[in-house]
This record gives C-alpha cells, sequence and structure tokens, in this order.
C-alpha cells in the first residue's frame, strides 16, 4: 500500500519536486525510480516478506528510499537513533531478527560491531550519503510484483519494565496515519515540509516523510538542526509546515539576527513529543508572528489530536482535537468513561493504531483491549472535545534530544560494584527541557574524592553503553533513597 501510495502521487505529480536535499532536487518520478530500483537490489539480498531491515540512517534521501523499498518487498523496516551504541543498536537488531542494516559510512562502525555480537548473519549495506539519488540505469528497475499488506514497520515503545516494547505497524496503519493527517491539516502538493525532527521517530516518520508522499508535498530535508540554517531554508524553500519539538521552536527563537526573516510562507507550525512551555510559545508568536500549535502522537498510531483552534493563543496549552478517524476518551481506573473536564488516562481508537509484537507481557497487553490503546497520559476533554494533558502514569524523562527510559539508565549505573542504589529523574532545565539526573547510594561511606571518582566512572560507563542523550547530566550522592511505608520511591524528594 506504501508504494502504490507513491505510484499515485507520482502520476499526479511526476516533475514535482518530492525531496529537496543539499543542493540536489528530486522529482516525484526520480523518487519512484530511486525506490524500485533499491527495491531491486534488496531482493537480490533476500529480503522479502518475514524479514527485517534495520535503519541506522540520519535524515536524508537514503531513509526515505530505504523505507519505502523495504516496504514495497514485503519486509519490516527498523528505524532506528543513528545516536545509539553498539550495546543498543545489537539489543534491537537481536529482538527484531534483523537480516540486513543499512547505515552510513559514519554509523557503519556501530553497525558492524552491533551484528557481531548480535545477529552475525545479517548483512551490512554501507549507504554514502546521496547514493540513493543515483540515476537510476535503464532495466534496472525492480518488475517483481508488490507486497501491499502485511507488517511494515517495527518501532520500539519504553514501558513502565524499563524494557523497549516492539510495537508492529502495518502498511494499511501508515497508509491510515498519512491519510488522517494529510486531510486534517489540508496538506496539499503546494506545500514545503521542513524535515529537521529525525525520521527514525514517529514524529518525523509520520509527519514529515508520509505526509510528504500522500499529499505530493516537497520534503525539505535537514540532516541536523542548526537554528541559522534552518532560518535560512525555511526563508529559501518557501517552507509552508514546520514540524519541530519544543526546543527546536526556543532556540529558533532565540536566534540573534539584525536581518528580519521572511517566513510569509509559513502557515503552520506544530510540536511533539513533550509539552510545548507557554513561555516558548509566547517567544516564537512574538519573534515571527506565527503560533506554535501542539501535536500528541505516540509510537503506537502516529499523531493523535493536533490543535488547529481558530484561537491560537486562548487554546496554546491543549493538543487539540482528534485527527479524521481517530476517536478519544477520557477514562478511569476500570477503563469507564469519565464527564467533561474531568481528568483521567486517555484512550483512544484509530485506523494507524498498531500492535504488541508476540513477545509482549500480559501486562503491556492490557494497554490494547477493546479495539482502543490506553496511553497511560493524563490528560482531559473541554465541552469542545479539545485534549489537554495534565501529566503520565508512566515515568519518562524528556530531553531535547529525545525521552528517556528511567528504568535503561539504572540498570546501567546498577552494574557498577560501587552502586548501592540508584533512581533516575528528571529535572526542569531552562526552557523547561528536562535533565536526567541520576541518585546514587555507593557501596561504603564514600569521600568526597571517592566519590568524585565514582562519579567519573559511572559517565564513562553510560557513555560506552548509551546514547549520549541518556547519559546523566547531573549525579547525587545521599546516603539513603526516600521511600514510602509500603517501600515506593518518593521522587518527588529527588527532583
Amino acid at each position: 500500500m506504501l508504494m502504490r501510495m507513491l505510484e499515485a502521487t507520482a502520476r499526479r505529480h511526476a516533475a514535482h519536486p518530492a525531496l529537496v536535499w543539499r543542493n540536489e532536487r528530486v522529482s516525484y518520478a526520480r523518487l519512484l525510480r530511486a525506490v524500485r530500483a533499491r527495491s531491486r537490489a534488496l531482493g537480490e539480498l533476500g529480503v522479502g516478506p518475514s524479514r527485517a531491515v534495520a535503519l541506522l540512517l540520519p535524515n536524508g534521501p537514503e531513509f526515505v528510499v530505504e523505507l519505502l523499498a523495504v516496504a514495497a518487498r514485503g519486509a519490516l523496516a527498523v528505524p532506528l537513533n543513528p545516536q545509539f551504541k553498539p550495546e543498543e543498536v545489537g539489543a534491537y537488531l537481536a529482538a527484531c531478527g534483523v537480516v540486513a542494516i543499512a547505515a552510513t559510512p559514519e554509523t557503519a562502525g556501530v553497525a558492524r560491531r552491533a551484528i557481531e555480537t548480535a545477529v552475525p548473519s545479517a548483512v551490512l549495506e554501507e549507504r554514502a550519503a546521496g547514493a540513493a539519488l543515483a540515476e537510476v540505469p535503464a532495466g534496472h528497475e525492480d518488475a517483481a510484483p508488490l507486497v501491499s499488506s502485511g507488517d511494515v514497520l517495527c518501532g520500539f515503545s519504553s514501558g513502565s519494565t524499563g524494557t523497549p516494547k516492539r510495537i508492529l505497524r502495518s502498511q494499511a496503519n501508515l497508509v491510515a496515519e498519512a491519510e488522517q493527517f494529510t486531510a486534517t491539516v489540508g496538506l496539499e502538493a503546494s506545500d514545503a515540509i521542513l524535515g529537521v525532527v529525525p525520521f527514525f521517530h514517529a514524529h518525523g516518520l509520520g509527519n514529515c516523510v508520509l505526509a510528504a508522499i500522500r499529499s505530493g508535498a516537497t520534503l525539505v530535508i535537514e540532516e541536523r538542526f542548526e537554528p541559522r540554517r534552518v532560518l535560512r531554508r525555511l526563508e529559501t524553500e518557501r517552507v509552508s509546515v514546520l514540524p519541530g519539538v519544543p526546543f527546536i521552536f526556543r532556540l529558533l527563537a532565540e536566534v540573534d539576527g539584525a536581518r528580519r526573516v521572511d517566513l510569509s510562507a509559513l502557515r503552520l507550525c506544530f510540536s511533539a513529543g513533550a509539552p510545548l512551555p507557554r513561555s516558548v510559545f509566547e517567544a516564537f508568536d512574538k519573534r515571527f508572528g506565527m503560533p506554535v500549535r501542539q501535536l500528541y502522537g505516540c509510537t503506537e498510531a502516529g499523531s493523535v489530536t493536533i490543535n488547529l483552534d481558530p484561537d491560537a493563543v486562548g487554546s496554546a496549552d491543549s493538543v487539540g482535537r482528534p485527527m479524521r478517524g481517530v476517536e478519544v476518551s477520557i477514562v478511569d481506573d476500570r477503563g469507564e468513561p469519565r464527564e467533561v473536564g474531568a481528568i483521567g488516562e486517555v484512550a483512544f481508537s484509530s485506523p494507524a493504531l498498531g500492535r504488541l509484537a508476540p513477545e509482549a507481557s500480559e501486562e503491556e497487553r492490557a494497554a490494547f483491549r477493546e479495539g482502543r490503546f490506553f496511553s497511560g497520559d493524563l490528560g482531559m476533554l473541554d465541552a469542545s472535545g479539545r485534549l489537554t494533558l495534565t501529566g503520565r502514569k508512566k515515568i519518562f524523562v524528556s530531553t531535547a534530544a529525545g525521552k528517556v527510559d528511567p528504568v535503561e539508565v539504572e540498570r546501567c549505573l546498577g552494574s557498577h560494584p560501587g552502586v548501592r542504589e540508584v533512581v533516575v529523574v528528571g529535572v526542569e532545565a531552562r526552557g523547561r527541557d528536562e535533565l536526567v539526573k541520576a541518585v546514587v547510594v555507593a557501596e561504603g561511606a564514600g569521600t568526597p574524592d571517592a566519590q568524585a571518582a565514582l562519579r567519573r566512572d559511572l559517565i564513562a560507563l553510560c557513555r560506552q553503553r548509551l546514547a549520549e542523550f541518556k547519559v546523566p547530566r547531573r549525579i547525587e550522592f545521599r546516603g539513603e533513597i526516600p521511600k514510602s511505608p509500603l517501600g515506593k520511591v518518593l521522587r518527588k524528594y529527588l527532583v
């Protein structure tokens, strides 16, 4: 179905730019040829239905082409964070039984070490930046029948146990998400979307890559976020849609420059991944005369709601109303609906909602029931159906670079022989981005010099095993961890 979606768009907009990357402009017709050629190459590697291919790729044409080529083969794409270390990558490769991994020269070393320890039979395909855009020789396009059904995407959503859950989404799920989003926001081929949020994440995948392919819009790709460069691209490429996260909008508003930036083409900015602070909303609106809307989504279903309310200022704290085809409700602990204005758990149904992998526990499966997903997020609906999030039942740390599962960091730190007990929390930093903080009870009393040495060892251990954004920015030593009479950690006393 994904390839059919691309083919339909390429027929309607063959000469229209599909991708803008560095100095390249790639038409939809050329993108289709590149995907077909890559699909053929994957077929020669034995990639087909029930096979998994990992994507250790940054934002770029390689990611887009690889994702669609894997879909054309009926295989399973496993997008991974290019910042992951070998141990992290290896765990995901093993969980999915990956047969091939696409990497860049920058990530190939990590991929190679991960393959050696986790899936020795997997094939490493090193893809140089821009290789996917090479002109395809005649006769090298894939003529094999396309597979348009079955699971196509494996994402990972951290659970309360600290072990990432595998979320499987079908081609029908992804097409439904693309259709829901484009219809809700009125996305058209005349739009240009800036793709600066990571494509391996549900936000970038659904609201940049899939949204562009469904609508025929142009995807302007940025490999990394550099505020001044992004402002120039917004202006020169006449970008009309800007998906982002809170720290992106904060830093753009803070860019110092005498020259006024012309963002007159920009019609929609929206933020996801973490709550948007009111201070960031106000700063961006004041600087550019453009409100930032909030979008709510998740790995399990992609986009769920978006705030398109005419009163952007008055509704700034809301994540808005459901996407077309999505139904949202607020429920109590028994799953019963709560009244308007009451706080409860956010539950929803959506044709874009995926499913848990077979190895999921009964506790994890409890979140998928009655045709709905019980998110673990807390919120309330007002009389007009707008959703406002108020907290979460599951504890994550929302850093500027991504969400961090405290349990994963605690397991890493707890493996050090000098640590008796450890709890990881998020602490508010500038702009309300959170920092990872570890509170450690060390073995023995510990002198200041011994604590300093242990702190260095723990940071080094985390950097060896975890992505940089998961490494604690603060480590505090205490004699004991505060707990309730029932032994529950009182995290509020650790922040």
